[in-house]
């Protein structure tokens, strides 16, 4: 099982095993790498991190040469094509599935090899920098998907980290009725206010005060933290919807009374539709060039990871 530790270390190059090897170009840490990172999120090792990946196509299988050199983005999951889900193309939830990054070989790295149905051929229009937040942004559209969020709902959302600012933007894109964000005083609660978002400060003694008796049809807990589950439950409405976005790999506690009594619906959810997601960076209705705050080449891995888990830093990532 994985000590905590992270380092770069030469390996071989993968094999295509009919898929496709991408050169990677660049690649986004995420709260679930630095969850596996830390130990807290357990994983077999050796193991490559790096799920949020951008590049273009190294090696294509026969009859595919049409791909070759494009530039791409790959999804995570790898399904085994024949369970139930497989079937229904489910295979997020494959009964043998694996993620890159997380139970294969991911994106950390020169090249990953990722199947031939995971690739989605990125259009000019979107650089190279914002194509690595396809993966991110699509599974926050997916928690619109998984549970309706009329226009006009009152939305809140814990957490202002990596995936708070891309959920606050999604949500704005259905036009809330108002829409709160509850995170740590600096650059991350500040750019959350840039995007359009009422914002509090989760370190205030005053902070119910502040909020008084609000409460809201959809909270989304995008905190990274075990806490983060409790304080937003108490910010929803009898009837309403807690979204849980965070994959710390750690224990949670919860009311569960409160959800009984307040029949209160939790909804997960995981990896999300791509072409949605390159839709909303196409038409600049996701801003996320400003949201890069640390560039690092893969033999800085350890400084990387370091500054990547500071609250002065809103997204690092990989160049190669």
């Amino acid at each position: 099982m994985f000590d905590g530790s992270i380092t770069c270390r030469d390996v071989p190059e993968p094999d295509a095993g009919g898929g496709v090897v991408l050169s990677v170009k660049k690649a986004g840490i995420c709260g679930t790498d630095l969850a596996i990172a830390s130990g807290d999120y357990r994983v077999k090792t050796p193991l490559v991190l790096g799920h949020e990946i951008f590049g273009t196509a190294w090696k294509v299988p026969g009859g595919r040469s049409d791909l070759l050199r494009k530039r791409c983005v790959t999804e995570i999951n790898v399904g085994c094509g024949r369970c139930e889900f497989c079937r229904v193309g489910v295979k997020s939830h494959c009964l043998r599935g694996e993620a890159l990054g997380i139970h294969r070989n991911g994106g950390f790295a020169e090249y990953v090899s990722t199947p031939l149905d995971n690739v989605h051929v990125v259009p000019d229009s979107i650089s190279d920098e914002e194509a690595v937040f396809i993966e991110p942004l699509a599974a926050c559209v997916q928690l619109t998907k998984m549970a309706g969020i009329p226009a006009g709902s009152a939305c809140a959302v814990v957490g202002s980290g990596r995936m708070g600012l891309l959920v606050i933007q999604v949500l704005q894109q259905l036009h809330p009725q108002r829409l709160v964000v509850v995170g740590h005083p600096g650059a991350r609660l500040e750019m959350a206010r840039r995007f359009g978002a009422e914002v509090f400060d989760a370190t205030e003694v005053d902070l119910a005060l502040a909020l008084g008796d609000a409460k809201f049809d959809n909270v989304v807990e995008a905190t990274g933290s075990p806490r983060g589950l409790e304080f937003a439950l108490k910010l929803v409405k009898p009837r309403g919807t807690l979204h849980v976005k965070s994959t710390h790999g750690l224990p949670a506690t919860l009311d569960i009374t409160k959800v009984v009594v307040d029949e209160v619906r939790i909804q997960g959810s995981r990896c999300g539709p791509f072409d949605e997601a390159m839709g909303l960076l196409d038409n600049g209705s996701i801003k996320v060039r400003d949201l890069v705050t640390g560039r690092f080449p893969l033999e800085g891995c350890k400084d990387a990871f370091k500054i990547a888990s500071s609250r002065d830093t809103i997204k690092a990532i990989f160049e190669l």
